[in-house]
């Protein structure tokens, strides 16, 4: 969140209704996102923590000029989203990698549809839920694993 916000922040409007880009904050943004994918490696132990921060800055450029042309805000969010699920340690789940990613576009999905509803719900919204989609997938991997869910009791 602390590295989404200055880039979302960073393509406002004017007064007078002109669109206008502060590079500033980009640039605030984008030194502050490894160390928000560092950080995630890091607390999650993952082994292949420095390789996955460098795939997930690839990542979050790659998506953030394709998916900015719609939205800075979808762009970052989906960014970000994917490279905490890289980031993150991955735990001993078949498929899990593919339910975090089919969880952060679900959640790029929901933001796009509030950025259309309710901008300021849509911009709070790209923040928050794609990183937490990522647990829930997690949460749901686990639950499936473990014996308890009922496409598993036959």
């Amino acid at each position: 969140m602390f590295s989404y916000f200055p880039y979302a922040a960073a393509f406002v409007r004017t007064s007078d209704g002109e669109a206008t880009i502060d590079p500033g904050l980009v640039g605030i943004s984008l030194v502050l996102a490894p160390l928000v994918f560092i950080v995630v490696a890091l607390v999650s132990r993952n082994r292949r923590g420095p390789r996955m921060v460098l795939i997930s800055m690839g990542l979050l450029l790659v998506l953030g000029l394709a998916l900015g042309l719609i939205s800075p805000v979808l762009g970052a969010a989906a960014g970000f989203g994917i490279g905490a699920a890289l980031c993150l340690n991955l735990p001993d789940i078949p498929d899990q990698m593919r339910r975090r990613i089919i969880a952060v576009t679900f959640a790029v999905v929901y933001t796009a549809i509030l950025l259309v509803v309710a901008t300021p719900a849509g911009v709070l919204t790209g923040a928050i839920v794609p990183m937490l989609m990522v647990g829930f997938a997690d949460e749901y991997g686990a639950w499936r694993f473990s014996g308890d869910s009922p496409a598993r009791i036959q």
